[in-house]
């Protein structure tokens, strides 16, 4: 049995925003489906369940070598992973359940996320979507480790899925890599940078580096020295929907969730 997302109108939407007002967990779901396909793919396994919103199931799990919080519908049979905003309060659930059953997370919101918006906007790398587009997000990683690996391959394949549903009409994805790839992936124009990125991807070569490249590369390097958060980080600077975050990096699920909250939030503001 396939772990899928569901989707709820008008109360709920279920893929990375999950919107709900707060009520008291009954009883706890199954959680044999979850684990089984955990198992199944070695990518982790549950630590520990709690009482989530609206008769969810909040799960502690380790994926992919991090510990990440997800939920469990009641039968359950789905999977729901990403933010979870109380509508009434305007309160992040899942932030406030990350730091009582993980730790802090270090998030930066308001303000501050967009100074560092700001700042990436310098980094040389490579744009997918809209160039012009006000909405904008930016990754910023290392190619060459094992995380940065699988960083680029999420981003990559959620720009691709973003273009089938035009959600890059009204903004921006942006890859910046560092560390020892990047001068050969920045030794090209945008439409080279992302071969070469796919040939990383593919674990081959990304060709041969440029003087320019260097330059490139070391310019992000100081940049990068300048910013409070040490990559890899997220950004997500949307000015047309009030908001803006910078997220640390230290779980694929993250990664994934705070791309599917960026391209919910891209698609209200079409």
């Amino acid at each position: 049995m396939t772990l899928t997302t569901r989707k709820i109108w008008p109360k709920a939407l279920f893929a990375a925003v999950l919107l709900g007002s707060m009520a008291t967990q009954a009883f706890a779901a199954p959680t044999g489906i979850l684990a089984h396909v955990l198992a199944a793919h070695h990518a982790g396994k549950i630590l520990r369940t709690f009482p989530g919103p609206d008769g969810l199931t909040g799960i502690v799990m380790e994926y992919n070598g991090s510990k990440a919080i997800a939920y469990l519908t009641p039968n359950g049979k789905y999977l729901i992973s990403g933010l979870v905003a109380n509508l009434e309060t305007g309160a992040n659930v899942t932030a406030g359940y990350g730091i009582k059953y993980i730790g802090k997370i270090n998030l930066v919101k308001g303000p501050a996320a967009s100074k560092i918006a700001f700042q990436c906007a310098s980094l040389s790398g490579i744009t997918v979507g809209n160039k012009g587009a006000a909405n904008v997000m930016i990754a910023v990683f290392n190619p060459s480790t094992p995380m940065g690996h699988k960083v680029m391959a999420v981003m990559m394949g959620e720009a691709g899925q973003m273009a089938k549903k035009g959600t890059l009409h009204v903004m921006a994805l942006r890859l910046v890599p560092y560390g020892p790839l990047a001068p050969a992936i920045l030794s090209a124009g945008n439409a080279g940078r992302e071969q070469r990125l796919a040939n990383v991807l593919k674990h081959k070569s990304p060709g041969y580096v440029t003087t320019m490249g260097t330059r490139f590369a070391q310019r992000n390097n100081v940049v990068l020295g300048n910013i409070p958060m040490k990559p890899p980080f997220l950004v997500i600077y949307f000015p047309q929907a009030g908001l803006s975050a910078a997220v640390p990096v230290r779980s694929l699920m993250r990664v994934a969730s705070t791309v599917k909250s960026a391209e919910v939030i891209a698609g209200n503001v079409q």
